[in-house]
């Protein structure tokens, strides 16, 4: 199974990568983690004072958790590559063990809370004569 390099660099000043152009874990998860970076993105700007800040901010939040998700496409492409006999052990031990650790292994993916959006700044209007 082919993967992409991890992408050493997501942001500038002015220009931020995000979504699989910024961490390509190929893990099914691309879409789930691209919607959860424009919400930290928005989130880190709306808080930081200029937008470099914003984008390094963004960039420190995200690293932690696209790295865990990195980690786990890892072992689980790792895991479907296997011989014979750890595939076939697999199978016999899975069925018992996923009733019993699934939630708990998974938690950290399907629950995360990542807060909410900041409220829309409010627009200069000219004043009706």
């Amino acid at each position: 199974m082919h993967t992409l390099a991890e992408v050493p660099v997501w942001h500038d000043e002015r220009v931020v990568l995000v979504g699989d152009a910024a961490h390509p874990v190929g893990a099914g998860q691309g879409a789930s983690m691209a919607i959860e970076d424009a919400v930290v993105l928005a989130r880190a700007l709306a808080e930081a004072g200029s937008t470099g800040e914003g984008l390094a901010e963004y960039d420190r939040l995200r690293r932690a958790r696209i790295g865990k998700m990195a980690k786990a496409a890892r072992t689980n492409r790792d895991a479907k590559t296997s011989g014979p006999l750890a595939r076939r052990l697999r199978d016999l031990v899975m069925p018992i063990a996923f009733g019993h650790y699934y939630e708990r292994a998974t938690t950290w993916l399907y629950a995360h809370d990542l807060g909410t959006l900041p409220a829309p700044a409010e627009e200069s209007r000219p004043a009706e004569h």
